[in-house]
């Protein structure tokens, strides 16, 4: 089963739960806990798609209780949808009784029938997994550390990371250890600086499409993005599971050749002065190069590093490489000898029929869907996720001059909302184009970003932390 038939069938009755965790939130104490509890086992049995038993089995569960899953939304629905019933819980309280006992006796059935132990059951119905997912937008995504430490001062455990661009970066440092700590990302903001990340000359382009700045990520950080041995991190090696999301390159994309990009900022970055405010007009054009590769979907090839065999064994750093490199302004490459990683990269190439990676924000800027779909594939075994999708590039009062770059991205974070249960567009933010910033403008980020999400945190948790399990009559 695909992601999108799995959302088809659980999205209903998640909006469900959402509702009766916000209706409970806004009248806290009006209905007893266990009656909330009894309601949002009854939503959450009845999305049941698939359930990995205690021998690493996956069991179906979709077609099984489909009739129920329709009795419960008929039944719960016009007391729960939005817009409906009277804003209380109480409406869904009368039905619960005879949803109830419908529940336990198909709960019954499941585990006679399927080959399916009661734990495993238990499990996936009761907890959620938190998977959090980073977009792109160049310097504005620099608060993005500060959701994480806001999420880990609220006690919430991230079991899944993807991120695009900018977001890429920020989780990976996140996902490099399961515990929370936020001292490597202090250490590499401390080592930024211009002369440090970007290059301005002349080196050879393989993978990625040629630019007047070279991003050199490995010389600035890499030292900070190792393991234990001193290897550098993968995505196997991540204690977090990560994805990353680039665009590959056709041939057919590329409306220029490969001299027009590499020499389409030239006059706005020359060596020991990086982007010089008085050109930095002529980013505008870029909105061009962006719609030249939209207009033609079928060239392009989402690439998600980190959701195969393959990418699993990459080098993470090269994929936020990769995925936060703009054509024509920022070129990405493998420019040390290092023939596993080039080998890993000439197969992938073949694989997808592809001649450059590039910034994934041209596919997916907030990519809710390939966390979503590696969720439901089984990835961390539970398949009841709460994805919490945070986007820096919404468009913006504050961001009007990036407006019509927005507008290109917008159709396909969009295409990525119905897989998020909370969307977070970040409201103060720094610049995009400023990449660099100091230490002191990204504590500001941060704290904007805290203060921002601060309001959506009852919810959040309400909706990660769990509940008990529906007893059986009598018990």
């Amino acid at each position: 089963m695909d992601a999108a038939r799995h959302l088809e069938l659980r999205k209903p009755l998640d909006e469900l739960e959402q509702e009766v965790v916000r209706r409970d939130l806004a009248r806290k104490g009006e209905v007893g806990p266990e009656l909330v509890e009894a309601l949002r086992y009854v939503l959450s049995f009845a999305r049941l798609t698939e359930v990995r038993n205690v021998d690493g089995e996956d069991v179906d569960l979709s077609e099984s209780l489909a009739p129920h899953r329709w009795r419960v939304l008929e039944a719960l629905r016009p007391h729960l949808a939005a817009g409906g019933g009277d804003d209380t819980l109480w409406g869904a309280i009368r039905a619960l009784p005879a949803l109830v006992a419908a529940t336990r006796q198909q709960r019954r059935r499941v585990l006679e029938s399927c080959t399916l132990d009661r734990d495993s059951l238990e499990a996936e119905v009761t907890t959620r997994q938190l998977v959090v997912v980073s977009g792109g937008g160049g310097g504005a995504g620099y608060g993005y550390p500060g959701a994480f430490t806001l999420l880990h001062r609220s006690g919430l455990q991230p079991e899944l990371l993807a991120g695009t661009s900018i977001g890429s970066l920020m989780s990976l440092f996140r996902a490099r250890r399961r515990i929370f700590d936020g001292a490597p990302m202090f250490a590499a903001a401390r080592r930024l600086s211009w002369q440090k990340v970007f290059r301005v000359l002349q080196a050879d382009s393989r993978y990625g499409i040629p630019a007047t700045l070279r991003l050199y990520l490995r010389a600035a950080i890499g030292s900070l993005l190792r393991d234990a041995q001193g290897e550098p991190l993968t995505f196997r090696t991540m204690e977090i599971p990560l994805l990353i999301v680039t665009t590959g390159i056709t041939v057919e994309a590329l409306k220029h050749d490969l001299d027009w990009y590499e020499h389409f900022m030239d006059d706005a970055a020359q060596p020991g002065v990086v982007l010089r405010a008085s050109r930095v007009a002529r980013m505008s054009r870029l909105v061009g190069i962006f719609r030249d590769f939209v207009e033609n979907p079928a060239a392009l090839r989402e690439v998600v590093f980190g959701a195969d065999p393959l990418t699993m064994e990459a080098d993470c750093l090269d994929a936020a490489g990769f995925s936060s490199a703009v054509p024509g302004v920022i070129h990405y490459d493998i420019y040390r000898d290092d023939q596993r990683m080039k080998r890993l990269l000439d197969t992938l190439y073949g694989q997808y029929g592809i001649t450059r990676l590039t910034e994934g924000g041209i596919v997916n800027n907030v990519p809710a869907r390939p966390a979503y779909a590696e969720v439901m594939a089984g990835r961390i075994t539970r398949r009841n996720p709460f994805v919490l999708a945070m986007d820096c590039f919404s468009p913006s009062p504050r961001t009007l001059a990036w407006l019509p770059l927005q507008q290109v991205a917008r159709p396909n974070v969009k295409a990525n909302l119905p897989y998020a249960h909370l969307y977070f567009p970040l409201g103060r933010r720094l610049s995009p184009i400023n990449l660099v910033p100091s230490v002191d403008q990204i504590f500001e980020a941060m704290r904007w970003t805290m203060e921002e999400l601060e309001p959506q945190m009852p919810f959040v948790q309400a909706m990660c932390g769990g509940f008990r399990v529906l007893r059986e009559a009598g018990g």
